[in-house]
């Protein structure tokens, strides 16, 4: 999910294992199932709220009025990340969007379709998903032309 969603998100967005939530940038209609950890995150930020409350304390309401409001909670949000890298001894760039191209090529890697990919991203067109993906390193390609040929 893109940060911009994430922040959006109220209580009502939840329905029974699932969030429902409209893509910002293109304005698709996603889910996401909640898993058994999700559940558990969720359960320490829906104590105590309404249907109507933000899920998350960052309460932005996607309007260009607020928008710098939004750009002032992903610094601090890469900041926060930025310093979880660094205590995990990752040196790559790590942002928001990081982890969504990550997920992204780890989905590749472990062979799930490109289309299910893009679906996942909220891609209306593959060609952005095809960029958004890494290339295979020639690791990769030799062993699935060993698999090929065998």
């Amino acid at each position: 999910m893109n940060f911009v969603d994430l922040v959006k998100l109220k209580l009502s967005d939840i329905y029974q294992d699932r969030i429902f939530y409209g893509r910002s940038k293109t304005g698709d209609q996603l889910s996401v199932r909640i898993t058994e950890e999700l559940s558990e995150i969720l359960g320490h930020y829906t104590t105590g709220k309404t249907k109507d409350d933000y899920l998350f304390p960052a309460n932005y309401d996607g309007s260009t009025k607020h928008y710098e409001k939004y750009r002032s909670l992903r610094r601090r949000m890469n900041g926060h990340l930025k310093t979880i890298a660094k205590d995990a001894g990752i040196e790559e760039h790590f942002t928001t969007y990081t982890i969504r191209h990550s997920w992204a090529t780890i989905a590749k890697y472990i062979g799930i379709p490109t289309e299910v990919i893009s679906e996942g991203l909220g891609h209306n067109s593959l060609k952005t998903t095809q960029i958004y993906l890494r290339s295979f390193t020639n690791d990769v390609l030799d062993e699935a032309n060993e698999m090929v040929v065998c």
